[in-house]
């Protein structure tokens, strides 16, 4: 990628203030959901008492975020479905796409992906951050790299969202995902949805699976490649990145 930059746009800042205010609430509450084990293992009254409050004070988050999103953006929890057609075309056009009310089609898919990916792979709680995987889109937007070639692309795509971390926090890997314990969530995460995206764009059958099961299969296509995968990372190699992922598809 390219380092050339332009300047932001008052709506480029609107974009980043709305995806941090969300993430300041989604931090609120990962920080509430670890309190709320406090009384696990040996507990004192304290810890249960801690506990108690932490798991209220949960569920009326949690029921003020669905009310109000079943209310206003019903839309808003549908994870963008790499089955959809031309779903990579549709997903990379986005990245010059900003919106205030709803993230752009990039950032809604890569942040549910991996919200997806981890509540099937890792143990909670876990936190996402949008506005980092907004802040990725923006890197590439300001990118005067271009390729018309899916693999290249998405490449490009995932080393800007690699290095922009959006996964904080992790919970411990769940049994058949220890990959997440021997390389960085991140990429192992966000491989995992660039790779459904460019299989699924592949035509490959899909009758008997929902995305959850997807993702599943593209994460064990992926575990064997992490450690190439990790090289490349650290050297900015998103040639030997896309390498990688073609190997991969090459293997479904």
């Amino acid at each position: 990628m390219s380092s050339a930059t332009t300047s932001p746009t008052i709506t480029d800042h609107a974009v980043c203030m709305a995806a941090g205010v969300r993430d300041g609430l989604r931090t609120a509450q990962y920080y509430i959901r670890d309190m709320s084990q406090a009384d696990s293992g040996r507990p004192t009254p304290l810890s249960r008492l801690v506990g108690r409050m932490a798991r209220w004070v949960d569920g009326v988050l949690s029921f003020g975020a669905d009310l109000s999103i079943r209310l206003l953006l019903p839309q808003w929890r549908n994870l963008p479905s790499p089955f959809a057609p031309h779903m990579v075309g549709e997903v990379t056009k986005a990245i010059r796409e900003n919106r205030l009310a709803m993230t752009s089609l990039f950032t809604a898919y890569f942040f549910r992906a991996t919200r997806h990916i981890l509540e099937r792979c890792a143990e909670p709680p876990f936190l996402v951050l949008e506005h980092r995987i907004d802040a990725a889109r923006r890197v590439l937007a300001a990118s005067s790299a271009a390729s018309t070639d899916e693999v290249t692309t998405l490449a490009n795509v995932l080393l800007a969202l690699v290095e922009t971390r959006a996964i904080a926090r992790i919970g411990p890997a769940k049994p058949g995902y220890s990959h997440l314990n021997s390389t960085d969530p991140n990429l192992a995460v966000m491989a995992t949805a660039c790779l459904a995206l460019l299989l699924a764009e592949e035509g490959k059958p899909i009758e008997t699976l929902d995305e959850d099961e997807f993702f599943a299969i593209s994460a064990a296509l992926l575990a064997p490649r992490l450690t190439a995968m990790e090289r490349a990372v650290k050297a900015r190699d998103a040639n030997a990145l896309a390498r990688e992922l073609a190997a991969v598809r090459e293997l479904y």
